[in-house]
Parts: structure tokens; sequence; C-alpha cells
């Protein structure tokens, strides 16, 4: 058997599904030597993941996929609930009613998740990275100084790499965490939920049940009888995905207490496990008879899990994605969740590995992204408990839908505040690092604004007088200095040294209302204007206001002022060229 040893990688990717493809993308524009593997031959061409959220579209707009996917997919227009047969409200979005305002994309993309593994993929090889499918990871062991692979080819080639940091975004069976030792802790749900790929038609006879209401781009619920069925509009290769469950469980077991430790290893059952009539019978009783369903593309049935890792990280070796939590749908955030923690792990990663920050970095990916895992699931797993016992078969249930829905669901839904609230849990927005030991507040302090920790938000500026958004601006294998106000002002001599010194790593932009005659430094410094006001509203910017953006969109560092000393002891605390390890 030939066996074959290769220099040492920066980092080998285990995955290559939007995870694993997503930290592929971070690592591979900072330059980084990477290897991304796969042990499926080929991609998988059914659709798990179906909504893409406004901040992965962000994310993902920093390297020119976000509008491309949104021209794959479907901003959705709306949300109706319909309960024992009748729309009891209408919740708009993407139409301002509830869409965040300091961002371009907001709706919610409904999406296939083989299109947003496609644009991804189809990115790092016109890049010139090769994704190695067909290639497993047969074992690892980590030292201090690298992790040594046995890497196993589906032609009976095996390799031993060597690379400096293991990257496991294997999902939920993953390798990485079980040849790592980290406990996966949590259960599953009893629910057997039903999934398919399908077009439907509302029938004549669908009594309350209007002959409009499988409109395009309107995802719809259908509560009643003990039952659930959900419609989202998809496009393509049919009209709709449906999902549909009933609040009874088949019988299988919920533990949370690790007894169904087995069951998460059995994957989605194929289309042969499920038949038409089969969804059929499960969408009746919430639709109260009014839909039929027709020519399935895709047919399946499945459990949910609602688990998390103690560690995102043991030494040299992390976790991202499904590997780390997998949680109940509800929201869409699973893939979503997955894509904000490889962007989050990547530029970290990659300036570790250059030199270019201390390995004490590396730290602050699981203090940041473990704790949204977590709300995550404890958030998802409140909701879907609270909804199944809301659609039960039980007197007060039935109650509660006949009589108390139709009059409090159009009241919730009228408030602007619940709505923009909802949107910004959902959309994942409203993620912020505040806490993180790796995010500072300068002196003099800041008042009003975003903090450190808190997303950059997004406006319209003009670089080159060219409009763009800011976000799209700045984006780049960098951290971005943002000085907000006459530039005039900063020290010119200092700005200049600064700018030499963590050349590799900062980039400075003059951020103005008004275009400058002249820039007064020497080095590179790229002018935004802020014409409309825009920008300097959402950043709270009333004086001459510092913000260090990392290359994830969030805010490093920020303050008040002209001086430089705050912003100069944060740089020499985590990018003063730290040795490789």
């Amino acid at each position: 058997m030939c066996m074959l040893q290769v220099d040492v990688l920066d980092v080998l990717i285990v995955g290559a599904g939007p995870t694993g493809l997503a930290l592929a993308t971070q690592l591979h524009r900072f330059g980084v030597r990477i290897r991304l593997i796969d042990r499926l031959r080929d991609r998988a061409r059914e659709s798990r993941a179906l909504a893409v959220q406004a901040r992965s579209l962000e994310l993902l707009q920093m390297v020119q996929l976000g509008e491309p996917l949104v021209a794959r997919g479907m901003a959705t227009s709306g949300l109706k609930p319909h309960v024992e047969g009748r729309a009891v409200a209408q919740v708009r979005l993407g139409d301002g009613a509830i869409g965040a305002g300091d961002t371009r994309f907001p709706f919610i993309l409904l999406v296939s998740q083989t299109e947003t593994e496609a644009i991804l993929a189809d990115h790092l090889q016109s890049a010139g990275l090769t994704i190695e499918r067909g290639a497993e990871l047969a074992a690892f062991d980590a030292s201090v100084d690298h992790v040594r692979c046995l890497i196993r080819h589906d032609d009976g080639r095996q390799e031993e790499v060597r690379a400096r940091f293991l990257a496991g975004c294997d999902g939920a069976h993953s390798t990485v965490r079980k040849g790592a030792g980290i406990r996966f802790e949590g259960g599953s749900y009893p629910q057997d939920f039903m999934l398919g790929d399908v077009e439907a038609d509302v029938l004549p006879s669908a009594g309350p049940v209007r002959r409009d209401v499988l409109q395009s781009g309107t995802i719809n619920a259908f509560i009643g009888g003990g039952g659930v069925a959900m419609f989202f509009p998809i496009g393509r290769p049919t009209t709709w995905r449906v999902i549909a469950m009933a609040s009874e469980p088949d019988g299988a077991s919920g533990a949370g207490d690790g007894s169904d430790r087995e069951r998460q290893d059995q994957p989605m059952a194929t289309a042969s496990d499920l038949g038409l009539a089969d969804l059929q019978a499960m969408v009746n009783a919430p639709t109260a008879r009014g839909v039929r369903l027709r020519d399935p593309a895709w047919l399946t049935r499945f459990h949910l899990h609602h688990r998390q890792t103690a560690h995102y990280r043991k030494g040299r070796v992390f976790l991202a994605g499904d590997a780390a939590h997998i949680h109940s749908p509800v929201g869409g955030q699973g893939m979503n969740t997955g894509i904000q923690d490889a962007w989050n792990l990547g530029w970290k990663l990659a300036l570790v590995a250059r030199g270019s920050a201390d390995p004490r970095l590396l730290d602050s990916y699981e203090a940041e992204r473990w704790p949204v895992g977590q709300f995550l699931l404890r958030y998802t797993d409140r909701a879907f408990r609270t909804f199944t016992g809301a659609i039960s078969n039980g007197p007060l249930a039935a109650w509660a839908r006949r009589v108390l829905a139709p009059r409090v669901l159009p009241h919730i839904v009228a408030s602007p505040r619940l709505r923009r609230a909802l949107f910004a849990f959902v959309s994942e927005l409203a993620v912020r690092y505040r806490r993180s030991a790796a995010v500072a507040e300068g002196e003099p302090r800041q008042v009003g604004g975003p903090r450190a920790g808190d997303r950059l938000p997004d406006a319209r500026v003009l670089r080159h007088g060219r409009a763009v958004w800011l976000q799209e601006a700045i984006a780049g294998p960098h951290l971005s200095l943002l000085l907000c106000g006459d530039l005039r002002m900063w020290d010119g001599r200092r700005l200049t040294q600064l700018g030499e010194r963590y050349r590799d790593v900062v980039r400075i932009y003059g951020v103005s209302q008004v275009a400058p005659d002249a820039l007064p430094v020497t080095t590179r410094v790229d002018s935004l204007v802020d014409d409309q006001g825009e920008g300097f509203t959402r950043l709270g910017v009333q004086d001459a206001r510092q913000y260090l953006v990392r290359p994830d969109g969030y805010i490093g560092f920020r303050c008040s002022g002209h001086r430089l000393d705050s912003l100069e002891r944060y740089l020499e605390t985590w990018f003063a060229g730290g040795n490789r390890l």
C-alpha cells in the first residue's frame, strides 16, 4: 500500500459542506496553506438546509457571493399562519415591516443548500483550490506543534499529512470530534418529521383555505388537527419544500440523558422510506384536506436532535458547524450558524498561522462562538417544545387554536418592535461578542453607537465617487481602521508609522461627510464619503471616532478622539507580529 508524506500544512479542513467551504474561503483569501477533504465522492444533491439569513449573506458578500446567491433563491415576502384551516395573520418580510434598516439584505433567502454549496465550491475552484473528494480522515494524533493526520483515499492510497491546525467541519457524525474525544451532549425529539420537495394545488373544496394561499414568496404555516405543515417556496427543483409533523411522537425515545446517543448517527432516510401518500396523509389534518401534493422531487423522513459539544477546541483541533452543535430548525439558523463559526475562526487561524497575531487570539473562537451555540440550542428547544404543545390534541390547546389565536395573533404581529426583535434574532444580526477578551473599548470612551464586539452596521457611502456599501468597501484579508471625522485632525506622522508597522494586518480608511481635498499622511489611506450621513448616524458619530473592524465584520476596538494611544496598545496586545507556533 502506497504511503505518501507531504510538507506541513497550515490547516487541514475535514468536511466540504457549507461550514467547511466557508472556512476554506476565509483561509484561502489570507493566503495560508490549506487542504479541504471530504469522504464523499460527490456533494449531496438533496438539499437539507433551506434558509440563508441576512448575516450570512453579508459575510458571503465580503467575497462577492452574497448577491449571486440571492439571484439563485427567493427572498421571502411574508409568513402566513393558518390555524384550523383559516389564515389568522400575515407577517410581512423584506419590505421594511420586519427588515433591519442597516443591512442590504433585509429578508430571509430561501435557497437550496446545494446552491449555497455550489456557489462556494465554484468560488474556491476558480481561485485555484481543489476540493479533494473521496478522501477521508482515517486517524490523527495531535502534538505540541502540529497534528499528524492519516488520509485515506477511495482508490486505496494513504498519505500522512502534518497540519499546524485541524478543523472538523464534518457534520453531526464528526470523525474529528470523536477522534478528539469531545463529548456531544444532548438528546433527540420524539416526533417523526416528513419532508418533500413537491408541487402543490389548493383543492376547490378547501373551504376556508383560499385558493391563493400558496402564493409565490410566502411561507405558509398550517396548524391544526394535531399536526403542522410548513410550505416554503423554493422555486426549484419544485415549487414547494413541505415539512410536516404530528404532535404525538412515533414511539422513539427522546431522552436527553444520552440514552439515544446511537440515534445521532442515523442519517436522514432515503426517498424509498417515504411515499407521497405518507406525506399527503400527514398534511391532510393541518390543511383541513385543502391541499393536494404531486410530482415529488425528493421525499424523506427524519428526526431532530439538540446537542452541543462542551468545547469547540482541543489544542490544535477545532470544531465548527454541525460537528459542534445541532438544534431544532426553528428560525432556520443551523447552516447559518456554521457559516458564521467558520468566518469567526478563519481569520484568526490565518493571522496566527502567518505569524501576524498572538496565538492567544485562537482562545477567543470558543469564547465567542460557544455561547452563541448554547443560546440557539436553548431558545430553539424552548420554542420547539412550546410549539408542539400548542398543536397537540389536548382540549386546552384546541380551544387556544380555535378561539384565542384568531384574536391574539394579528395584534402580536402588528407590533413593529416585536417584528424588529424577531428579525434581529432570526437573521443573526444581533449576535455580538462584547464579553470577549479579544475586543476592547479604548480611551476616551465613546458614548452611543455600536460597541466593541458588535457587528458593524452597513450603510451606503461613496468610494472614488461611486456608491458602495460600507461593509463591502472595507472587506478584505485585513482589519480595517475607520477614522471617522476630519482626517487632518489626526497626527499624520504617527498614523503613517502605525500604517507601516501593521501594513500586513491593518488597512486604514478615512470616513468623512465631505470629500477631502488631500490626505495628510504618506501611508495609503482610502477615503470613504458618507455624503448622506447614513453611516455616521448608524455609528453614532458626533465627533472624531475610531473603529477597528475585524475581517468577520465585528468591531474589535473603538474609542473617541484623535489620540492613537489606546489603539496602539490594543494592536500591540494582539497583532505585534507574534512568532509562528
